[in-house]
């Protein structure tokens, strides 16, 4: 059985804003889960550049944000939707919901009482993960064994860097191990 990865709302919007969800998640060989609660927290990106208006009172310089489709990606068994289901494992919620966010404090949870991965981009959680004794994965990190795996082109890598940038407004920090692999190939 392939490992398997509990999706915050950051990482998981940083993977949809590259339009690749279907192809990266796919391609490495992991099960990935999002907890309910990110549901109601990853749900739009900026808009591609250039895409006008669509409402006729908003202004027309200000592009309407994109919802994300996680729908089909559920329904192929791509992301498999779940949710706290042992008293473990929502007194870990309660806990970690004082210092975080719902989707990130059920991530971590259920990432830690079930021996699970968990995907973030955020210090905060990723700190706890670590005195927790969960293992991190992030979205530079994926990307990165997305590339590896695949061996997309120079400018696949760098479309798809681009679009995580202006997208979802990411770039990882600058002492992520993989901050000058990232940055070469956005400015390739």
């Amino acid at each position: 059985m392939p490992d398997t990865v509990v999706l915050d709302a950051r990482c998981l919007i940083n993977l949809a804003a590259a339009g690749a969800l279907e192809t990266w998640l796919s391609d490495l060989a992991l099960k990935w889960v999002l907890p309910e609660a990110v549901l109601g927290e990853a749900l739009f990106l900026r808009a591609s550049s250039g895409q006008p208006a669509a409402v006729a009172d908003a202004d027309p310089s200000e592009p309407v944000p994109e919802p994300i489709t996680l729908a089909p990606h559920i329904a192929s068994g791509l992301l498999t939707v779940i949710r706290p289901e042992t008293d473990a494992e929502l007194a870990a919620y309660v806990a970690f919901a004082r210092e975080l966010d719902d989707g990130e404090a059920m991530a971590l949870a259920i990432a830690e009482c079930r021996g699970w991965r968990l995907a973030t981009d955020d210090r905060k959680p990723m700190r706890l993960a670590g005195a927790a004794g969960v293992s991190v994965l992030t979205t530079s990190m994926i990307v990165k064994q997305w590339a590896d795996q695949r061996s997309p082109t120079a400018t696949e890598i760098r479309v798809a860097l681009i679009a995580v940038r202006d997208r979802a407004r990411f770039l990882p920090g600058g002492r992520d191990p993989l901050w000058d692999w990232w940055i070469e190939r956005l400015n390739a």
